[in-house]
């Protein structure tokens, strides 16, 4: 089926999830894969954040914590299969 590249800096991920719930809805296809990527390609984020001070002096990010006192940067991947409810339960 149709691939295609979505780049919306911070918000990728969630475009993607959108454009595919979209394109169920409208019937264009039966599932989809969603996913997101961050890799760190290159030390100029890292160089740019640090002498911003910008990171955690332990290294530990405390998302929502009052002690909170800066990020952590970090590689990941994730992939969601939609489907249409009734799809997926008569499936």
């Amino acid at each position: 089926g149709p691939a295609m590249t979505v780049d919306t800096a911070c918000s990728s991920s969630l475009v993607s999830i959108h454009l595919a719930c979209q394109s169920l809805r409208e019937g264009e296809s039966n599932l989809a894969l969603a996913a997101g990527v961050n890799l760190i390609l290159t030390p100029l984020g890292y160089i740019l954040f640090s002498r911003a001070h910008a990171y955690a002096p332990d290294g530990h990010c405390k998302t929502f914590d009052i002690s909170a006192d800066g990020f952590t940067s970090s590689e990941g991947c994730g992939v969601i299969v939609l489907k249409r409810l009734s799809d997926a339960i008569k499936d």
